[in-house]
C-alpha cells in the first residue's frame, strides 16, 4: 500500500506462482517457500477477505477464523484501498464455483432425462 515492494525479485516469485498449473503443485510450492504459521496466515487473512465480501461481522469472523481484529482491520482495509488482489481472487473463486456448480446442475439433468427416457422405453416394451 504506502510501501512499494514490487521489484524484480516480487515479479519473479508472482511468474513462479503464475506458472504453476494444479493447485497441488500451488500448495507443494507454498508448503516450501512459507513456514507452517505463514502458509496458514495466508490461508487465514483469504478467509478473513472472504467473511468480509460476504458482509460477515467482525465478532463473527474472529470467532470463525481465529483472526485478531487487527488482522481483520487490515484485510479490510487492503479490500477499500488496496490493489484490488483480494477482490480479483475472489471473484475469480465464485466464478469458478458457480460454473462447477451450473456443470454439475447439468449433468444432473442429463442423467434424470436420460434415466426418464430408459424407463418410458422400458415401459413401452412391456
Amino acid at each position: 500500500m504506502a510501501e512499494k515492494i514490487e521489484n524484480h525479485l516480487t515479479k519473479q516469485l508472482c511468474e513462479a506462482i503464475a506458472s504453476l498449473k494444479t493447485l497441488e503443485q500451488i500448495s507443494s510450492f507454498l508448503e516450501d517457500v512459507c513456514t507452517i504459521s505463514e502458509y496458514k496466515a495466508l490461508a487465514q487473512r483469504f478467509e478473513v477477505a472472504r467473511l468480509l465480501d460476504e458482509g460477515v461481522k467482525y465478532e463473527d469472523i474472529v470467532e470463525q477464523t481465529g483472526a485478531s481484529t487487527a488482522t481483520i482491520s487490515r484485510v479490510k482495509r487492503c479490500l477499500v484501498y488496496g490493489r484490488d488482489g483480494y477482490e480479483l481472487a475472489l471473484t475469480n473463486l465464485k466464478k469458478k464455483r458457480n460454473q462447477r456448480r451450473s456443470s454439475r446442475s447439468l449433468r444432473k439433468a442429463k442423467f434424470e432425462k436420460e434415466r426418464a427416457e430408459r424407463k418410458k422405453a422400458v415401459r413401452e416394451n412391456e
